[in-house]
């Protein structure tokens, strides 16, 4: 399908969100859709999704103008999008989840048409199973799953290779590109992951505040590409002298620990972790390393073993009292698990940092906003917000003091320059003795952040290791099952 944006504005009160966009989107072809948070990337292809109209200009399908544009007449026409959170219905089951929007099927026939897009892609779901209880990145394949059973013939990817397997990512490339060059599809992959661009996509759309900065054919320049996107060449941080200088004592320590969760059982985990020590934890989804963390947030059960805290065993203790102990734990779902969706960030703030906790680790809202750069009023839903400016919020409700700070894809949906901000601030916890342990799907952010990393393969710790001993390579071999752990 030939796609048209022609002068294309759109903005909310004063703010601009994309300004005299004009742009061309041709059959067969992947695109990399480009550009730092707040650019403009979301609310464009929001539009093109049929999610909100344009204040000024139009959008052209084969030539024809969309009238009474709409997300049902957007999937009618052909366009499909692949959102950061999936939108779907966790209360049901993954088939009937499936067959939403498309033609009315029995079940026998939804359950043939999904296991073959599933072996297709190397997926692993369960027709059974709800939704509720998949991860995030069984999620996204679920509805990437949906989206080509209903024939999308222009298909939005909004950060997809996110919470998926290397081999999963390798087939869905060989999948992407398949469908451009035999079905004639256009492809619009949105990444901040320049590597990815380069691998997939034959052409780059550029985006700065809102203004369609270049469109370039492949092959592409990193350093071209950064400057697009920002304005100038970004900074690398220097290197962090901190990663040279721990104590030697362990002031958290597992012993021989068996973790129980709701779909499988991580077995005899044993580790030390030092006062600001930055630990990365590298696996394929659902290995173990979601497990790892929520056992040392408290929220899942340890079956056997010693979890030890300051030298008191804390297996068994309620989850309010690793709260009070000064740990706290960022959730990769960001909407059901991190933060109340209609509540506006006044509120979150508020929440967080109640007025009664005064004294001088007491944070403002208007502080919070700065620090992390987030892009909306006071007023603003955190529904309302970009992935990009969820993630931010939940990253500026951290409390000031804590002694062990968990996450789960800490920069997911940052763009490069907001996830070195946010790995800035991150490391300065840790120089104030805030241990971090925190999972990635980037091998390269564990690789430049961690002092040490963690392999996860076949529900187990196959490997702990410092990060200079071992390349981003070794860690995607171990990962895979490939190569010999240590």
């Amino acid at each position: 399908m030939h796609v048209e944006f022609q002068d294309i504005h759109k903005y909310y009160g004063r703010v601009r969100a994309n300004e005299g966009i004009d742009l061309t989107l041709e059959p067969g072809r992947i695109y990399g859709l480009l550009g730092e948070n707040g650019a403009g990337k979301s609310t464009l292809m929001r539009m093109l999704a049929g999610h909100i109209e344009p204040t000024r200009g139009r959008i052209l399908f084969d030539g024809k103008p969309s009238r009474g544009f709409n997300p049902s007449r957007a999937l009618a026409l052909g366009v499909g999008m692949l959102y950061q959170d999936p939108l779907d219905f966790p209360a049901l089951k993954v088939w009937e989840n499936f067959r939403l929007g498309g033609t009315k099927r029995d079940r026998r026939d939804t359950l043939s048409r999904l296991q073959k897009l599933a072996d297709r892609f190397h997926f692993r779901l369960s027709p059974e199973e709800k939704v509720g209880e998949l991860t995030v990145g069984e999620r996204q394949q679920l509805e990437l799953l949906r989206l080509l059973d209903l024939g999308a013939k222009v298909l939005i990817l909004d950060e997809p290779t996110t919470g998926i397997s290397v081999k999963q990512k390798e087939m869905l490339f060989t999948t992407m590109r398949q469908l451009a060059r035999d079905k004639g599809r256009t492809i619009v992959f949105v990444t901040h992951k320049l590597a990815e661009v380069e691998e997939l996509c034959q052409e780059v759309i550029v985006l700065r505040r809102g203004k369609l900065t270049a469109k370039l054919p492949a092959p592409f320049r990193p350093d071209e590409l950064i400057k697009l996107m920002f304005g100038a060449k970004q900074e690398e941080p220097e290197e962090d002298q901190h990663r040279h200088n721990l104590v030697e004592e362990n002031f958290i320590q597992l012993e021989q620990v068996q973790l129980l969760g709701e779909k499988y059982t991580l077995r005899d985990v044993s580790l030390g972790i030092r006062p600001g020590e930055i630990l990365g934890l590298a696996g394929l989804e659902g290995n173990g390393q979601e497990l790892l963390l929520r056992g040392l947030a408290g929220l899942v059960r340890v079956m056997k073993g010693r979890l030890i805290f300051d030298g008191e065993e804390f297996q068994g203790r309620p989850y309010l009292e690793f709260r009070r102990s000064g740990i706290h734990f960022l959730p990769a779902a960001r909407l059901e698990h991190g933060l109340f969706p209609d509540l506006s960030l006044n509120e979150h703030f508020r929440l967080a940092f109640p007025p009664h906790n005064g004294g001088r680790h007491k944070l403002s809202p208007e502080e919070g906003m700065k620090a992390f750069s987030i892009q909306a009023k006071l007023s603003t839903s955190a529904r309302a917000l970009s992935g990009g400016n969820q993630q931010r919020l939940l990253l500026a409700l951290i409390p000031r003091q804590i002694r062990l700070l968990l996450l789960e894809h800490p920069t997911r949906g940052l763009d490069h320059g907001s996830g070195q901000q946010v790995w800035s601030h991150l490391r300065e916890r840790c120089r104030q003795s805030t241990a971090l342990v925190f999972s990635s799907a980037d091998l390269d952010e564990i690789k430049d952040n961690s002092h040490r990393v963690l392999i996860f393969y076949n529900r187990r710790l196959i490997a702990d290791r410092p990060t200079f001993s071992i390349s981003v390579e070794e860690m995607g071999r171990l990962m895979a099952g490939e190569g010999r752990a240590v």
